[in-house]
């Protein structure tokens, strides 16, 4: 398989899916990373020592020369953020070179258009598989998997915990992670409650939500992202979708708030704020952030006649937020690889694959976002009142 992963020589997602697509020897045959500026790419391909990986310089916005790229590789991988800029000018050259597509979309807006380009993907007999990281991505299979296991659906309650952003001592300069995260705190947001999707006043009060140990109870903030326009279309009889956000450790939430709430009153701009916050992650005196990332999953309902909630948690203190966002996208790429089949068309990660074709390849290569993770899985018939 060739593969062109956009972003791959410069940003800490697209690095570590190239890092991690290169421990299989036989069905891996080439993979292309790019970066705006060819050096930095160069450095990244030194570094690996390779011969399967080459350097590109490109700029995803030129879409002719994207196009001609594109058409030498059997599949494309877009980490380029933010989605609401790139992504769907990406998608769109991608049925046009007739080279199917994998992203880690988490913007709302792209998405739902994605999903527009439906029949043109299936006219041109490729497939895009979008948010197939680990929020969304993860959690939109976790949220399916435990819906399955229920008569009836009502609510679904999701959750994160982020903390050490990158394996690599010196992260990428990349900033469209933090613009996105800025842009899901500030001003409206879009939820699905009660059945119609609506817009709310963000960074709304802190949730306490019980995580595994030895993270346990921690406060989770509610922000806009694609779960909640996603899972009822996926999920029957859901009512109401949240999805909420949180650093590790508690401090890096206080600094985000102060940031929002200068954004919220026009004292400060999100392109300001996300040069502000990038200045910070590269400067000279070192911040070592803990390797901890948390899942917090909840469908609320009914299951054999009793009324109560199927819920998922997971802690995992060994990988990074780059790597446990790279890892689900490489093994579904390992899963195609390996003779899975995704039909043409636009897909969301819960209609076209399953946690276990994730899981099973995770445990494959030995990967730390399966094998590091401490998972309860529990039936309550209480419930978490979240109380807006």
């Amino acid at each position: 398989m060739r593969i062109l992963i956009l972003g791959g020589g410069s940003g800490d997602v697209g690095r570590d899916v190239a890092r991690t697509l290169l421990l299989d020897k036989k069905v891996i045959d080439q993979i292309t990373v790019t970066s705006r500026k060819l050096e930095i790419s160069q450095r990244f391909v030194r570094d690996l020592g390779d011969e399967r990986v080459s350097a590109l310089q490109l700029d995803v916005t030129d879409r002719k020369r994207l196009f001609e790229v594109m058409k030498d590789h059997d599949l494309t991988i877009n980490t380029v953020g933010p989605f609401s800029k790139y992504s769907i000018p990406i998608m769109k050259t991608a049925i046009e070179s007739r080279v199917n597509y994998i992203d880690i979309c988490d913007d709302i807006e792209p998405t739902l258009e994605a999903l527009q380009l439906n029949k043109f993907a299936e006219d041109a007999g490729v497939f895009l598989l979008l948010s197939m990281g680990w929020f969304p991505g993860m959690s939109n299979l976790r949220a399916k998997a435990l819906a399955d296991q229920m008569d009836s659906v009502e609510e679904i309650i999701i959750a994160w915990v982020a903390g050490k952003k990158s394996p690599e001592e010196v992260p990428s300069k990349g900033l469209g992670g933090i613009e996105h995260y800025l842009k899901a705190l500030t001003g409206e947001i879009y939820t699905f409650r009660n059945g119609h999707r609506v817009k709310i006043p963000a960074y709304q009060k802190g949730v306490k939500l019980p995580f595994p140990e030895p993270l346990g109870e921690y406060t989770c903030y509610q922000l806009e992202h694609p779960e909640t326009a996603t899972l009822p279309y996926v999920i029957p009889g859901v009512k109401t979708v949240t999805v909420l956000g949180s650093l590790y450790p508690e401090k890096r939430n206080k600094f985000v708030r102060l940031l929002t709430r200068l954004i919220d009153l026009r004292l400060v701009s999100i392109p300001m704020a996300t040069k502000l916050i990038g200045m910070s992650m590269r400067s000279k005196k070192k911040v070592s952030l803990p390797r901890l990332n948390a899942s917090f999953i909840a469908c609320i309902g009914e299951k054999d006649g009793e009324k109560g909630q199927m819920s998922y948690g997971e802690v995992n203190t060994k990988t990074t937020t780059a790597e446990v966002t790279s890892q689900p996208l490489a093994c579904a790429v390992f899963h195609i690889a390996h003779g899975g089949k995704i039909k043409p068309g636009v897909h969301l990660p819960e209609t076209a694959l399953t946690v276990e074709n994730i899981v099973k390849m995770g445990k494959r290569y030995n990967l730390s976002f399966v094998t590091e993770a401490k998972e309860q899985m529990v039936w309550s018939e209480k419930t978490i009142s979240i109380g807006w």
